[in-house]
């Protein structure tokens, strides 16, 4: 079986060495506490480097096959590391969900011999994910759709910031939040945009807000549409809850809870000195906030929130946050994930029922963009820009009101 950690009996040591440094460095740690070793899904899961077996494919050769398929854009190294998972994991997902062939099973970023079959299947048939027709130089409708919009926001309020990008404007010290006049949306880069709805007004419990924002991924010039929050839960801090300010941040992927080796997992994070927040005591971001200005923030990550509920417990604390338990893929397909998104961490990891447990829809969004992603470490950077949902009158054919009330579905 070809996963996570697996290469080539012909990889040097120094190859692994040279892997884990690298990887450290695109996503910003600087060490695994000594450690050469890959991080698992499950809490405290560290996979070490193991030979393949002389009875499986080779790793390169599942590497080229995943290129030429339209699943991966890594290196060909013969090491099976977080990319090529990822993309192992993408095709899994590609023949459960597209093809609709549900013999493949659920994804979990295995190549044992079930999902071995189908990839000789693609190789002799030299099949071709659907989404190698479009790029971001030959993007789908809905990809030129969602640019469109993300223009003319930029046009709106490059001319005339709101309060609070007159604040963003006004910061002086360095963030990796972004003025409006330098917001970039280039189609070649990774952008993913939140919509935060009813921006202003508290949860039917009181104080409480709740899971009815969204997330679309704009990538190789696909879309990909998610659910969840960019609200905060709850804060301890005197001046009241962190709110991610509107406008365009710049994240990457890394790790979160590295001060618990146990619990280390996927993130965005801020790509280096932190992300602009505006705080409300009650819950109620409005412009009165904005008298008290503006402050910095490293901890508000982009992350998973389990299978999702109707509010947003004291766990998020700002932080923009995926339910795993369904999207909506670049075909406009809605796709299930409860049976093989965990509900939170205690069965992350684990096999339930049969079914290995992942993240869901968020494993997908980190999927794409670990597959897709280039190798220099600006190839990493995900471009956030976080819109409010009177923004989306500027341009109102994206649809995505529409979508969000079908993944309401899965709180």
């Amino acid at each position: 079986m070809i996963a996570l950690g697996v290469f080539d009996p012909d990889v040097q040591e120094r190859a692994l060495d040279e892997y884990v440094q690298y990887t450290l460095k695109l996503t910003g740690v600087q060490e695994w506490s000594g450690k050469r070793q890959l991080r698992g899904d499950k809490e405290g899961e560290w996979v070490s480097f193991q030979k393949a077996d002389a009875a499986d494919m080779k790793v390169k050769d599942v590497q080229q096959f995943l290129k030429d398929a339209g699943f991966f854009s890594g290196k060909v190294d013969g090491i099976c590391g977080y990319r090529t998972t990822a993309a192992i994991r993408l095709f899994q997902e590609y023949v459960r969900t597209v093809e609709g062939d549900a013999s493949i099973g659920f994804p979990d970023g295995k190549l044992g011999p079930n999902s071995l079959n189908h990839l000789k299947r693609w190789k002799t048939g030299n099949k071709k994910a659907d989404w190698t027709n479009f790029s971001s130089a030959k993007p789908s409708t809905d990809y030129s759709k969602w640019m469109n919009l993300l223009n003319k926001v930029k046009q709106k309020y490059a001319a005339t910031p709101n309060k609070m990008l007159q604040l963003v404007n006004q910061f002086a010290q360095p963030s990796d939040t972004v003025k409006p006049a330098s917001w970039d949306f280039s189609p070649g880069k990774i952008h993913l945009v939140g919509v935060r709805r009813n921006e202003t007004k508290l949860a039917p419990s009181a104080g409480q807000r709740r899971f009815d924002d969204g997330f679309v991924l704009l990538i190789n010039g696909l879309a990909f549409k998610f659910y969840g929050s960019t609200d905060p839960g709850a804060t301890e801090h005197p001046k009241g809850a962190p709110f991610l300010v509107q406008g365009q941040h710049l994240y990457r992927f890394g790790w979160h809870k590295l001060s618990d080796q146990n619990r280390v997992y996927h993130a965005l994070k801020p790509l280096t000195t932190g992300v602009l927040i505006v705080r409300s005591n009650d819950m109620a971001l409005t412009e009165a906030d904005l008298a008290n200005g503006l402050e910095r923030n490293n901890s508000i990550n982009v992350h998973w929130g389990g299978e999702g509920v109707s509010t947003i417990g004291a766990w998020s604390e700002g932080c923009q946050v995926f339910v795993g338990k369904g999207y909506i893929n670049h075909n406009g397909k809605v796709v299930d994930c409860s049976m093989y998104g965990a509900p939170n961490y205690s069965t992350l990891g684990t096999v339930v029922n049969g079914v290995y447990q992942t993240k869901g829809a968020y494993t997908v969004l980190n999927d794409l963009v670990a597959a897709f992603s280039g190798a220099n470490p600006d190839d990493n950077v995900v471009r956030y820009m976080l819109l409010y949902e009177q923004d989306l009158s500027l341009s109102p054919d994206t649809g995505i009101l529409k979508d969000l009330e079908i993944l309401r579905q899965f709180e």
